[in-house]
């Protein structure tokens, strides 16, 4: 099994820090998988199309300083029933290739700067300080914005979320939808996403800024049609706008919906935002 840094400082010291262009190298895996250096697509990044190098990449730039056996990353590799002859021999021959292709100086029997081993099976990727990667920049943005609601600073809060939902537009690994390799860091991704959304929206409410909330609220429910948030953001603006039938049909065909498909009763602050829908009326 693959192991974590000792603790969150030291995870946090393996993470890229700069930003875009302040490091020699930059991973992009929100849409199209890039890898840039000195601002300039590897020259023989044709060659990842091999899928177990790229797969590979990928991993290790999601994992940052997880210690992981070879006999995990096979499996990570070729899953279930699709291992090669030799999984270890090819393994090796996969982390040879990956290791030239991100720094073609390397001399022979010259440690790689980036796929480290103990020498006893087990690897791990460092960014050496030199990595900026768009999934630590979300990592980042979120931080941002919470630590800014903290604050009681709705503007920065806003920037951050918008910014950080720009790269969740862009679909995280598209190329990778259904490869169990990344079923975990998709979760992760979907929970931040599903939080970030929902932290934006009622900053949007608070501040007055319907049209955002209300093309914020649409964004939520094409991903999750049951979102009473969403739902009940819609009826607020139309509420707010003076529109009390459009409130009223939003909010009733959800909570019919609730109810027929779900068997879920109004939340608290569903009936009260139903009760003052009735009263404006």
């Amino acid at each position: 099994m693959p192991k974590q840094p000792a603790d969150a400082t030291a995870r946090q010291q393996l993470l890229p820090t700069a930003e875009g262009g302040a490091c020699r190298y930059e991973a992009r895996l929100f849409g199209p998988f890039q890898i840039l250096r000195d601002g300039n697509p590897l020259k023989d990044a044709a060659v990842l199309g091999r899928t177990s190098a790229r797969t590979l990449l990928k991993w290790f730039l999601l994992h940052p300083g997880v210690r992981v056996e070879s006999a995990t990353l096979c499996e990570i590799l070729w899953p279930d029933k699709q291992h090669p002859s030799n999984p270890t021999n090819r393994l090796h021959v996969t982390l040879h290739y990956l290791r030239h292709l991100l720094e073609p100086g390397l001399a022979a029997r010259q440690p790689s700067a980036f796929i480290r081993s103990d020498g006893k099976g087990w690897y791990y990727f460092d960014f050496a300080g030199r990595w900026w990667t768009d999934v630590g920049e979300v990592e980042r943005l979120f931080a941002e914005g919470k630590a800014a609601e903290a604050r009681a600073d709705a503007e920065c809060a806003i920037a951050s979320y918008e910014r950080l939902l720009d790269y969740y537009d862009r679909t995280f690994l598209t190329e990778n939808l259904f490869d169990k390799a990344f079923d975990s860091s998709r979760t992760v991704h979907d929970v931040a996403h599903h939080t970030a959304e929902s932290r934006l929206l009622r900053l949007y409410l608070a501040q007055g800024l319907t049209h955002k909330a209300l093309s914020c609220a649409l964004s939520v429910l094409d991903r999750d049609p049951y979102s009473e948030e969403a739902s009940m953001a819609i009826a607020e603006v139309s509420l707010l706008q003076g529109n009390t039938v459009t409130a009223r049909s939003q909010l009733a065909d959800h909570l019919t919906t609730m109810r027929q498909e779900l068997g879920v009763n109004p939340s608290p602050s569903a009936s009260h935002l139903w009760g003052r829908i009735n009263i404006t009326q």
